[in-house]
């Protein structure tokens, strides 16, 4: 049950059988997004969402597979990634690190439903940003001219340099953008327009050594019903968060 605000009464009356509110609350605590215990309470919360699909993988991380990379440590939730630049460092969803790759995991719920204008402080130069590879420095300039739109450019762009800056290891980077859609999609151009401007992004960073993928949440769950070991938990979150609207 949930109030008039869409709040349930605790953060673990959001969670999905299997996940641990005591081994997520730390991750929260410690992240700059103040979701911990208020905003998670609320149904709508894609912090709620990243909890559900990731902070059960917080025992038994040796089950976790995406983009067919696994072997991770226990999953971090509410992640700091510094560019290097002053301010408020990227905060990732989810972050996972395995002997060979790492994944940074963005999560929206119902954000992309409304338009975000794409914002960048006078700070971000790119004789500030070293490592900021052309293909995302390109992007970021033209991205300062571009309309409000659905996908949020700007926020992909910032976890882009933080995961960049901050793993110079060997391993592979991935950032991924995982989003829900309900299973009538195609019937609204809201979720229409964000799937063209995802796709619009996605194309012009294709050759960049940080792997940006974007997928829908079906799509994931979809690949972990065919895993033993993750199939149980797809199940979950189908039952939870699949709908039509």
């Amino acid at each position: 049950m949930h109030d008039e605000l869409g709040c349930v009464e605790r953060p673990e009356d959001n969670f999905v059988p299997g996940v641990d509110a005591g081994l997520v609350e730390a991750d929260y605590r410690q992240g700059d997004g103040g979701e911990w215990p208020d905003k998670i309470r609320a149904i709508h919360s894609s912090a709620a969402l990243a909890t559900n699909v990731f902070g059960r993988w917080k025992t038994q991380a040796e089950h976790l597979a995406i983009l067919g990379c696994s072997g991770f440590d226990p999953p971090s939730l509410e992640r700091k990634c510094p560019s290097g630049l002053k301010g408020t460092p990227p905060n990732l969803d989810v972050l996972l690190e395995s002997p060979t790759d790492v994944v940074g995991v963005e999560c929206k719920l119902q954000e992309h439903l409304r338009k975000t204008p794409p914002e960048f402080s006078p700070s971000y130069v790119l004789t500030r940003l070293p490592r900021c590879e052309p293909v995302w420095w390109t992007m970021l300039e033209e991205a300062k001219t571009w309309p409000p739109s659905y996908f949020d450019v700007a926020q992909i762009i910032k976890h882009y340099l933080g995961l960049r800056r901050t793993y110079q290891d060997r391993r592979k980077v991935h950032l991924v953008y995982l989003y829900f859609e309900p299973g009538n999609a195609v019937e609204f151009e809201e979720y229409r327009r964000h799937s063209e401007q995802v796709n619009q992004v996605r194309t012009k960073v294709v050759d960049s050594e940080v792997h940006f993928v974007a997928m829908s949440c079906g799509r994931l769950w979809k690949e972990w019903l065919e895993v033993p070991n993750l199939r149980e938990h797809a199940e979950k979150l189908r039952h939870r968060y699949e709908v039509l609207i």
